[in-house]
């Protein structure tokens, strides 16, 4: 019952129940559902939405009945404290949960653990095995809502460039579903998630696949306010050509015109990427 959360935004705006309903229910049915006494169908919710000026995605973000992913308490503590002994013990129990019940939900459950754990020791504890089931799992995705987008977020780390690679190529192939929710926020997710790929890749000597990842992000058509992304994948596109040229002028010019234009924060992040980038070329060339 959430008939009294669309009172709330109605009575905001100053909109009347008379303006709200006409066309669509009468008022006394309008009445009964704002005070919770009754549902409406679907379509009807729906409509007055849009009669509020109110999106399905905004009404849902702001209701206290919005879904809320089904993480366990024990991960979601264990992930936030970033206590090392903690996420290796509350990880390996959540695999062996796994390991018996074979639900495949309960390895996604787990892998931002694992991930975290990557991040924070450079180690990858995710037995093989179980990275090929995690790589089949997002193989088998028919619709890339932001659960999904997410948890690939979570598992990059865990998952060969190979697999990062043709698991992007997949989220890419359901863009027009994504840009056509109504939302801007998949689009972000989706981004978000493609740009660490992409780091995946290059961190991984996978020059090849981050530069056609790129190209392929770039034919994107993204609203102008979205622009940050299109900086964000040019300047990956000059890490990528640098791990191949080891000319890094290109992304110092970059990071001192973000300084410039007073943008301090994204220019730190481009400068840590840079440097984790550079780090890891140092440590193949000594070995």
């Amino acid at each position: 019952m959430y008939g009294h959360e669309f009172k709330e935004l109605r009575l905001e705006q100053g909109i009347t129940q008379k303006e709200a309903c006409k066309g669509i229910c009468s008022e006394s049915k309008l009445s009964r559902w704002e005070n919770d006494q009754i549902e409406v169908a679907f379509s009807t919710a729906m409509r007055l939405l849009n009669r509020i000026h109110i999106t399905s995605h905004e009404f849902m973000g702001w209701s206290k009945f919005s879904p809320q992913p089904e993480t366990d308490k024990e991960v979601t503590e264990a992930w936030h404290k970033e206590e090392i002994p903690l996420i290796k013990h509350v990880a390996k129990k959540q695999l062996d949960k796994y390991h018996q019940s074979k639900n495949p939900f309960d390895l996604l459950s787990t892998v931002a653990l694992f991930n975290q754990l990557v991040i924070l020791e450079n180690h990858n504890y995710l037995p093989e095995i179980d990275q090929i089931k995690l790589a089949n799992i997002f193989s088998k995705v028919a619709i890339w809502s932001e659960y999904y987008l997410a948890l690939f977020g979570s598992s990059i780390f865990l998952l060969a460039p190979k697999q990062v690679y043709g698991i992007s190529k997949l989220i890419l192939k359901d863009v027009s579903r994504i840009t056509e929710a109504n939302t801007t926020y998949d689009l972000e997710v989706m981004l978000g998630v493609l740009g660490d790929a992409t780091i995946k890749l290059i961190l991984s000597n996978d020059i090849k696949h981050a530069t056609s990842l790129i190209k392929e992000i770039k034919k994107i058509e993204l609203p102008h306010y979205m622009m940050f992304f299109t900086l964000t994948f040019n300047y990956l596109d000059k890490i990528a050509n640098y791990v191949t040229t080891k000319n890094e002028q290109p992304i110092l010019n970059l990071i001192n015109t973000m300084v410039q234009i007073g943008c301090p924060i994204q220019a730190e992040i481009y400068l840590d990427v840079f440097k984790q980038v550079k780090n890891n070329l140092d440590r193949k060339t000594r070995s």
